[in-house]
């Protein structure tokens, strides 16, 4: 999803590879604990800080890095970002996903006075589970068709 860059050396992009995962975990904890304890809103102000803080992250790691002249297209970024996360990580988020995606439900049913609150969760945790979903399927397929390369 735009211009790709060259990574010095199999060790540069490992390490890489390993803060991004770390941040993401990190970040989905921070996240998810903020706002049940603290609130939605504190949770969403602590997500828009994480997102920014990523942005200026990346656009500084981008600075070292050369252009390589390659685009990504969707599907292989989301391949990419599946192998990057790992199966066990993504079945976490889906799990979560759709556990918020309950919990929406639940508060619609029990407190139909909050629906916009319940849709809004509803529908963002819907489109995340969905998202994960389609990064597992990914991620399952790009490991079915390396183990089939393997095999002489």
């Amino acid at each position: 999803m735009g211009d790709g860059y060259t990574i010095a050396s199999e060790q540069d992009y490992l390490r890489l590879q390993q803060q991004i995962k770390i941040y993401m975990i990190v970040s989905l904890v921070l996240v998810i604990g903020a706002a049940s304890l603290k609130g939605d809103l504190v949770g969403l102000l602590i997500a828009m800080l994480l997102i920014g803080f990523y942005s200026v992250w990346t656009r500084f790691l981008l600075r070292r890095l050369q252009r390589s002249g390659e685009r990504l297209s969707l599907r292989e970024s989301s391949t990419s970002r599946a192998r990057l996360l790992g199966p066990v990580v993504l079945w976490l988020l889906e799990i979560v996903a759709l556990a918020f995606v309950g919990g929406a439900v639940f508060v619609l049913i029990v407190d139909p006075g909050k629906w916009f609150v319940a849709l809004v969760g509803i529908v963002l945790f819907g489109l995340v589970a969905t998202k994960v979903a389609y990064m597992l399927i990914l991620q399952r397929r790009a490991t079915g068709a390396e183990g089939l390369e393997e095999k002489p």
